[in-house]
């Protein structure tokens, strides 16, 4: 029980996990409340089972149930709501079976259900913004262990275009990023790194043909997307 304790602990420093008293909150604010919570744990769970830590993915799928279930909610953001606990609890049984693989592939399908559901509601939440933007990333990340040929101007020409995909969308995140974190210095930090690795990438990479400099602005930006889907997606 202490280690479990320890491990909630640090889980919640480590999420920034709000109070569970979701439902004090009025009008649109309590779905978009649980929802950010909940988001929250998502993807750290995602994250820890990817690098095989299952007792905190665990902990982190089970405050998604511990939260009080929001009430005054349309029946679309009820359906959401149900639809999440019915697929944490699905994770977590795999996570018991010690499948972290397929747990960590349910969550993932999971979180572009909740994208979906929230575009088809009308939703907006910044946290989909950066789960777009991650979606854009395996269009970059496939030249990582395929290696294109960089004198070829189809070849290239991918390349420069998923570049621009991607950035097209960072910078969409970036507009439209609440006040409050447009200023923080570790958002800051992942935007501009971000948007430094892209902009070099055509013009330096591909512009002079040297395919290790791919390589190491494409290591450089996943580095970036990780963290910012880490934290925000």
């Amino acid at each position: 029980m202490k280690l479990k304790a320890s491990l909630l602990l640090i889980l919640l420093v480590l999420t920034g996990a709000v109070s569970n008293s979701l439902a004090d909150e009025a009008g649109p604010t309590i779905y978009l409340n649980w929802f950010k919570s909940a988001n929250a744990q998502l993807r750290t769970a995602a994250t820890y089972l990817r690098t095989g830590n299952m007792d905190f993915a665990a902990l982190a799928l089970e405050e998604i149930i511990s939260f009080k279930t929001p009430g005054e909610l349309k029946p679309g953001k009820e359906t959401i709501v149900s639809m999440t606990t019915v697929e944490v609890k699905a994770a977590l049984k795999l996570i018991d079976e010690n499948q972290p693989t397929k747990a960590r592939s349910g969550l993932l399908k999971l979180r572009e259900a909740l994208f979906q559901q929230h575009k088809k509601q009308d939703i907006e939440v910044f946290d989909d913004c950066i789960w777009g933007l991650v979606k854009r990333g395996p269009a970059l990340w496939y030249f990582r262990k395929n290696k294109p040929d960089l004198n070829d101007r189809q070849q290239s020409q991918k390349v420069a275009e998923a570049a621009k995909n991607y950035l097209d969308q960072l910078n969409k995140c970036d507009a439209g990023a609440p006040s409050e974190l447009k200023v923080d210095k570790d958002y800051r930090r992942l935007i501009t790194g971000a948007r430094e690795s892209l902009e070099r990438l055509p013009l330096e990479a591909v512009a002079k043909k040297d395919g290790g400099l791919l390589f190491r602005f494409i290591i450089e930006l996943r580095s970036f997307d990780r963290l910012l889907y880490f934290r925000y997606g």
